[in-house]
């Protein structure tokens, strides 16, 4: 047996120790995918992660009239552009995966839902709104990072370990490390000790400087999927990184603010 299959929650414990004592909090933030409309499990979320800060991504062509109103009561969530309509547009039966922001139509298609998206999500949100672009699975051809630039965009964020924080001149990456959902045979919690080493590898790979130091570590959850189980988890990890001193939430207005 693991040592850690009794008390999952020492291994995150053990390595937020370790932040500690090097006098640096370990700095996470939370992302959320999926958003369209005001409901028990958005208040519920928003309740869960309210001493965190939140960047919900929301999904333009479905955001209902009503989620402004519901979001204004959550200071420290801010909005970001879940593509346009969560539409695939790839071939099927390519193995390609799904793609809503790759070039398999014409660029000028994309860009032009993208503009459609953010004047909805800025009307719709005001200042609330932050100029990020989440792509739905995660998936985005590099090609649209000038062309997102040169719209004034301020970041990306994906899945999985930055390369760079700079994808072009003037945009950034900033990801999310840990999915607590197991997708591949319905939308699962993958149990705690999966989903906190998730958590830890990201930790500890910034700490042996084999990645992004600067990377703050993105826990992502999708709330329409989460089931009871993932929603404890999420509940248990907030305050487990709230009370301790290795660790800390940066909400969405300090991890996308100005690059220098």
């Amino acid at each position: 047996m693991n040592s850690y299959d009794a008390d999952p929650w020492a291994l995150l414990q053990e390595e937020f120790d370790v932040w500690s004592e090097l006098g640096t909090p370990a700095d996470l933030w939370w992302r959320d995918d999926d958003a369209a409309a005001p409901g028990p499990k958005l208040e519920r979320l928003v309740e869960v992660s309210a001493g965190a800060g939140l960047l919900l991504a929301v999904i333009p062509a479905k955001c209902d009239s009503a989620l402004p109103s519901m979001l204004s009561h959550a200071p420290l969530v801010r909005v970001a552009q879940h593509g346009y309509a969560h539409v695939n547009h790839a071939p099927r039966g390519q193995g390609l995966g799904a793609w809503e922001l790759g070039l398999h139509r014409e660029m000028d298609a994309v860009l032009t839902e993208l503009d459609r998206g953010r004047d909805l999500l800025e009307t719709y949100f005001g200042s609330n709104f932050l100029p990020v672009v989440v792509p739905p699975w995660n998936r985005i051809d590099p090609l649209l990072f000038e062309p997102l630039a040169s719209r004034g965009y301020r970041a990306v964020s994906t899945f999985g370990a930055r390369s760079s924080i700079h994808l072009v001149k003037g945009l950034k990456a900033v990801n999310a490390h840990c999915d607590p959902i197991r997708w591949k045979t319905g939308a699962k919690f993958g149990g705690e000790l999966k989903t906190i080493k998730q958590l830890v590898g990201h930790l500890t790979a910034k700490r042996r400087g084999l990645v992004d130091a600067n990377e703050p570590t993105g826990y992502l959850t999708h709330h329409i999927d989460l089931d009871d189980e993932g929603w404890m988890f999420s509940q248990c990890l907030a305050e487990v990184v709230r009370q301790h001193p290795g660790a800390r939430w940066s909400p969405p207005s300090v991890v996308f603010k100005e690059a220098p």
